[in-house]
């Protein structure tokens, strides 16, 4: 019996040499001249963690222990989330050159952006890996199972990416609500503090954030060093089929007039 998934991906295998192309050509264009190369992209999350760790160290004093490796787990997280998000709204109407000249599965252009958003990422947790000790981290063997955990993730993000990419094809603003959006997405998140010592009320609202189901198993496994509740990892499970399948309906309904809506 053939196996459905794999007949799913396996017209868009024949294209890997393209994908692998775009996402080089993103990273020399991103990063051409500069002296530090990929490093660079370590700014930004070396920054936040500074600041808010300043902040929630010294002024607004946080009770959680290893507080640094806490913050760390969910910046770091975030980011992932925050940059692939924001750089995929553009990712089809920066390579309308390329989809209006040959015919490729239009899929790729968003995924082949992630993928890029992926690469950068992959250096800031190469740095955690060497620190993770130092920060306080506990080895278990409920690390095991973090890479399924991103995996988890990332699909969740990819339905995201997808959706997002061909709205903005039709909605030129969208990108600039989206940037706003992950801003307030930030705090709404339970990034720098723990979600338990907010009013119950708070509490509720913050938990409808899908984003609170994927900090709470990435926390639990990297911080805490247990296993993250069953309940955490469903309720992200459902969030990620649902990203998924909405994101893969609605740009195969809008790729049948991409090349003429752009």
């Amino acid at each position: 019996m053939p196996n459905p998934i794999a007949a799913t991906f396996r017209p868009y295998w024949q294209y890997r040499d393209l994908v692998r192309n775009l996402v080089i050509k993103d990273l020399k264009v991103r990063y051409q001249g500069a002296v530090l190369g990929f490093f660079w992209s370590l700014g930004n999350p070396l920054a936040l963690i500074l600041l808010y760790d300043f902040v929630f160290t010294h002024i607004f004093r946080s009770d959680l222990p290893n507080y640094i490796l806490y913050l760390v787990i969910g910046v770091l997280h975030y980011n992932l989330f925050s940059q692939a998000v924001s750089q995929s709204c553009e990712s089809l109407t920066s390579a309308s050159g390329l989809i209006q000249k040959i015919y490729f599965p239009r899929i790729l252009v968003p995924t082949s952006s992630l993928l890029f958003t992926l690469a950068l990422w992959v250096i800031a947790i190469f740095i955690l890996v060497i620190l993770y000790p130092f920060l306080g981290g506990i080895y278990h063997w409920g690390l095991l199972l973090y890479p399924l955990a991103l995996g988890l993730y990332i699909a969740f993000i990819w339905g995201i990416v997808l959706t997002f990419s061909v709205l903005q094809v039709e909605l030129r603003d969208l990108k600039h609500l989206v940037d706003i959006a992950l801003m307030f997405g930030f705090w709404f998140t339970p990034i720098g503090y723990d979600i338990h010592v907010l009013k119950p009320t708070t509490r509720e609202i913050i938990s409808l954030n899908p984003l609170t189901q994927f900090m709470d198993l990435f926390h639990a496994l990297l911080y805490a060093g247990t296993l993250p509740a069953l309940n955490h990892v469903l309720i992200a499970s459902a969030w990620t089929i649902g990203t998924v399948t909405v994101g893969m309906i609605l740009f195969r309904r809008k790729a049948r007039h991409l090349v003429e809506d752009l």
